[in-house]
C-alpha cells in the first residue's frame, strides 16, 4: 500500500451508495476502495452529538463495520467464504478520508461484475440466476450465516466463464438482531435464513416484473438507486 494518500477525487467512482463511494483501485483491477460520503446529500447525516452521546453511541462507520463482519466470516469459516464473500485488506488513507481496500468482483471478460439490480433491470431473465441464488442460500444456511439484508443491490452475479454464475455479498454483512436467538438452535438459524432468502428473491421478482429500476428513481436519487454508471442500463431506463 502507498505510503502518500491515494488519489481518488480525480476518479470516478464505479458505485455510489447511499453512504459511501466506491472506487476501482489504481493500478490494481482486482481491488476496489470505499470510502464514506461527506457530502450533503448522502442517506446518513451526522449531525453533532455531546460528548456523553458520543461515548455511549459513536457515530455510525460502514467501513469500520464491514471489515469487523468481514474478520468474523474469515476467523470463523476460513478461505471458504471467499466463495460468497470479499476479502479486505485492511485500511488506506486517500485524498477523500480513509477508504476500506477490498476484493473486486470481476467477470471472465474483465467486466465489473454486475449487480442483481443491474441484471434485472437490464431485462436479463432472473431464472438464470435463480440456481446461482439458492447455491449462496445454501452456503449461509450450511455455515450459520446471518446478514442484516439480502438485498438486490447488495448481491453481485459473478460469472467465471460464458454461462457460470455465483452470487457475491458485497454489502450488508452482519446480524441485525439486538439479540441473536437463531444462533442457539441451528434449526431456528435455518428457518430465518430461509425465510430472508425466500422474501428476497419476491421482491427481486417483483422488480423484474417492473421491469427493473426506473427513470424516475434514478434520476431523483442522491445514490443512483445501486446502479453503477452503466450505458445499457441508462439507455433502457430511458427507452432508448
Amino acid at each position: 500500500m502507498p505510503k502518500e494518500p491515494l488519489i481518488l477525487g480525480d476518479l470516478e467512482p464505479f458505485g455510489v451508495g447511499g453512504r459511501r463511494l466506491c472506487f476501482e483501485y489504481p493500478g490494481d483491477p482486482g481491488k476496489c476502495v470505499k470510502v464514506l460520503r461527506t457530502d450533503p446529500h448522502r442517506t446518513v447525516q451526522f449531525r453533532a452529538r455531546t460528548r456523553w452521546k458520543m461515548a455511549v453511541r459513536p457515530p455510525y462507520d460502514n467501513n469500520e463495520d464491514e471489515k469487523r463482519e468481514i474478520d468474523k466470516l474469515f476467523s470463523k469459516h476460513g478461505e471458504s467464504v471467499m466463495k460468497h464473500f470479499p476479502r479486505h485488506y485492511g485500511f488506506i488513507q486517500t485524498d477523500l478520508g480513509r477508504g476500506l481496500v477490498l476484493d473486486l468482483a470481476r467477470d471472465f471478460d474483465g467486466d465489473i461484475s454486475m449487480s442483481l439490480r443491474e441484471w434485472i433491470t437490464l431485462g436479463k431473465p432472473l431464472d438464470e440466476v435463480r440456481d446461482a441464488f439458492h447455491a449462496f442460500r445454501d452456503f449461509l444456511i450450511d455455515k450459520c450465516i446471518f446478514t442484516r439484508g439480502i438485498l438486490d443491490h447488495n448481491l453481485v452475479v459473478f460469472r467465471p466463464s460464458e454461462g457460470q454464475y455465483r452470487i457475491v455479498m458485497i454489502d450488508g454483512l452482519g446480524d441485525s438482531t439486538l439479540i441473536p436467538i437463531a444462533l442457539m438452535r441451528r434449526k431456528w438459524a435455518e428457518k430465518r435464513i430461509i425465510r430472508k432468502t425466500t422474501e428476497a428473491w419476491r421482491r427481486m421478482q417483483a422488480l423484474s416484473e417492473r421491469g427493473g429500476i426506473s427513470q424516475d428513481a434514478l434520476e431523483n436519487s442522491s445514490w443512483g438507486h445501486g446502479i453503477r454508471y452503466n450505458k445499457a442500463i441508462n439507455k433502457r431506463v430511458k427507452g432508448e
